[in-house]
């Protein structure tokens, strides 16, 4: 799975328990909304990783076809 179709699934999961939350606090059923709350918080972790690896791929890709591989390129990459 490449890093656009991870940054995709976790939009959708994102979406899910937004909705999922919602629905659950308007029904009073708290525990479970809390609950999922904390897996919308580590969704949004993801996605914030996800993003930032896309950008560190991006400059990567920049610098590549600037001509400039070798170590620096290789150190960028490493550091995601």
């Amino acid at each position: 799975m490449n890093i656009d179709e991870q940054i995709e699934r976790e939009i959708r999961c994102i979406e899910d328990l937004t909705v999922e939350i919602r629905m659950l606090a308007r029904k009073g059923q708290l525990n479970i909304a809390k609950q999922l709350e904390r897996d919308l918080h580590n969704s949004l972790d993801q996605l914030e990783k996800h993003y930032r690896r896309k950008k560190l791929w991006s400059t990567a890709d920049g610098l590549n076809l600037q001509g400039k591989k070798a170590k620096v390129v290789k150190k960028v990459v490493e550091m995601a």
